[in-house]
């Protein structure tokens, strides 16, 4: 018996080439420009790139934004 709530896996496949196809021309992208780039605009991208980074620079933003911080000089004490 099958669920007919469930969406038919045929409903799913074009949409799923569009997105790989979308993620494999950014990797070529970026391995086309890894030579070009500077170290710190390669810095960004792997920041970019790693979700416990960009977990944390979203929540430092969000606290930001929410004036939720410490100021440097007490960090630096």
């Amino acid at each position: 018996m099958t669920n007919n709530n469930s969406p038919k896996v045929l409903d799913r496949p074009p949409m799923r080439v569009q997105v790989f196809e979308k993620a494999r021309e950014a990797v070529l992208t970026l391995l086309a420009l890894k030579d070009i780039l500077t170290p710190s605009e390669l810095e960004t991208l792997e920041i970019l790139l790693d979700k416990k980074s960009l977990g944390q620079l979203s929540e430092s933003l969000r606290e930001a934004r929410e004036r939720k911080f410490e100021p440097i000089e007490n960090i630096l004490k």
